[in-house]
Protein backbone atom coordinates (compact mmCIF):
# COMPACT_ATOMS: atom_id res chain seq x y z
CA UNK A 1 0.00 0.00 0.00
CA UNK A 2 2.78 2.35 0.84
CA UNK A 3 4.40 1.80 -2.50
CA UNK A 4 1.23 2.64 -4.41
CA UNK A 5 0.78 5.87 -2.46
CA UNK A 6 4.43 6.78 -2.99
CA UNK A 7 4.11 6.12 -6.69
CA UNK A 8 0.94 8.22 -6.94
CA UNK A 9 2.62 11.05 -5.07
CA UNK A 10 5.62 10.96 -7.36
CA UNK A 11 3.43 11.03 -10.47
CA UNK A 12 1.41 13.94 -9.11
CA UNK A 13 4.53 15.96 -8.27
CA UNK A 14 6.08 15.22 -11.69
CA UNK A 15 2.88 16.28 -13.45
CA UNK A 16 2.70 19.53 -11.49
CA UNK A 17 6.35 20.22 -12.24
CA UNK A 18 5.86 19.72 -15.99
CA UNK A 19 2.76 21.86 -16.35
CA UNK A 20 4.64 25.21 -16.31
CA UNK A 21 7.15 23.90 -18.84
CA UNK A 22 4.46 22.74 -21.24
CA UNK A 23 2.40 25.92 -21.01
CA UNK A 24 5.40 28.16 -21.63
CA UNK A 25 6.40 26.41 -24.88
CA UNK A 26 5.12 27.79 -28.14
CA UNK A 27 3.96 25.30 -30.73
CA UNK A 28 4.30 27.76 -33.59
CA UNK A 29 7.25 27.42 -35.96
CA UNK A 30 9.20 30.49 -36.95
CA UNK A 31 9.46 31.65 -40.54
CA UNK A 32 12.99 30.29 -40.77
CA UNK A 33 11.87 26.90 -39.46
CA UNK A 34 8.99 26.83 -41.95
CA UNK A 35 11.39 27.64 -44.80
CA UNK A 36 13.72 24.86 -43.63
CA UNK A 37 10.79 22.43 -43.48
CA UNK A 38 9.71 23.45 -46.98
CA UNK A 39 13.26 22.95 -48.31
CA UNK A 40 13.48 19.57 -46.63
CA UNK A 41 10.15 18.54 -48.15
CA UNK A 42 11.44 19.48 -51.61
CA UNK A 43 14.64 17.54 -51.04
CA UNK A 44 12.64 14.52 -49.86
CA UNK A 45 10.44 14.66 -52.96
CA UNK A 46 13.48 14.96 -55.24
CA UNK A 47 15.18 12.05 -53.48
CA UNK A 48 12.03 9.94 -53.85
CA UNK A 49 12.00 10.67 -57.60
CA UNK A 50 15.71 9.87 -57.86
CA UNK A 51 15.15 6.62 -56.01
CA UNK A 52 12.26 5.70 -58.32
CA UNK A 53 14.42 6.39 -61.41
CA UNK A 54 17.25 4.32 -59.95
CA UNK A 55 14.86 1.43 -59.25
CA UNK A 56 13.50 1.64 -62.80
CA UNK A 57 17.03 1.58 -64.19
CA UNK A 58 17.87 -1.38 -61.98
CA UNK A 59 14.83 -3.31 -63.23
CA UNK A 60 15.81 -2.55 -66.83
CA UNK A 61 19.38 -3.68 -66.23
CA UNK A 62 18.21 -6.86 -64.50
CA UNK A 63 15.91 -7.64 -67.43
CA UNK A 64 18.74 -7.16 -69.91
CA UNK A 65 21.03 -9.28 -67.77
CA UNK A 66 18.45 -12.07 -67.58
CA UNK A 67 18.06 -11.95 -71.37
CA UNK A 68 21.82 -12.10 -71.85
CA UNK A 69 22.02 -15.04 -69.42
CA UNK A 70 19.37 -16.91 -71.42
CA UNK A 71 21.28 -16.22 -74.64
CA UNK A 72 24.49 -17.43 -73.02
CA UNK A 73 22.83 -20.62 -71.80
CA UNK A 74 21.40 -21.30 -75.28
CA UNK A 75 24.82 -20.72 -76.84
CA UNK A 76 26.52 -23.00 -74.32
CA UNK A 77 23.94 -25.74 -74.97
CA UNK A 78 24.47 -25.44 -78.73
CA UNK A 79 28.26 -25.52 -78.29
CA UNK A 80 28.02 -28.59 -76.06
CA UNK A 81 25.81 -30.38 -78.59
CA UNK A 82 28.22 -29.62 -81.43
CA UNK A 83 31.21 -30.79 -79.40
CA UNK A 84 29.44 -34.05 -78.59
CA UNK A 85 28.63 -34.50 -82.27
CA UNK A 86 32.26 -33.92 -83.23
CA UNK A 87 33.46 -36.60 -80.81
CA UNK A 88 31.25 -39.16 -82.58
CA UNK A 89 32.02 -38.01 -86.10
CA UNK A 90 31.17 -39.44 -88.69
CA UNK A 91 28.56 -41.46 -86.77
CA UNK A 92 26.85 -38.40 -85.38
CA UNK A 93 23.40 -39.94 -85.18
CA UNK A 94 22.85 -43.09 -83.21
CA UNK A 95 20.80 -44.75 -85.95
CA UNK A 96 23.22 -43.84 -88.71
CA UNK A 97 24.11 -47.51 -89.26
CA UNK A 98 20.50 -48.19 -90.25
CA UNK A 99 20.39 -45.72 -93.09
CA UNK A 100 24.02 -45.70 -94.18
CA UNK A 101 24.30 -46.34 -97.88
CA UNK A 102 26.12 -49.54 -98.73
CA UNK A 103 29.20 -49.14 -100.88
CA UNK A 104 28.62 -49.87 -104.54
CA UNK A 105 29.49 -53.37 -105.72
CA UNK A 106 32.74 -53.79 -107.56
CA UNK A 107 32.48 -53.39 -111.33
CA UNK A 108 31.79 -56.54 -113.31
CA UNK A 109 34.68 -57.55 -115.47
CA UNK A 110 33.77 -57.83 -119.08
CA UNK A 111 34.85 -60.89 -120.90
CA UNK A 112 36.37 -60.18 -124.22
CA UNK A 113 35.46 -62.60 -126.82
CA UNK A 114 37.76 -63.12 -129.63
CA UNK A 115 36.21 -62.99 -132.99
CA UNK A 116 37.72 -64.96 -135.63
CA UNK A 117 38.76 -63.15 -138.58
CA UNK A 118 38.02 -64.47 -141.88
CA UNK A 119 40.45 -63.87 -144.51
Amino acid sequence: MIRIRTLRSFVAIAALGLVPLMTSCSNKATEEQMKTLHDLDQQRDQLKMDLQHAQDNLRDAQGKLASADRDLTDCQNDTRAVQEGLTRWPNVWADSADWRVAPPPPPVEEKHTKKMRRH
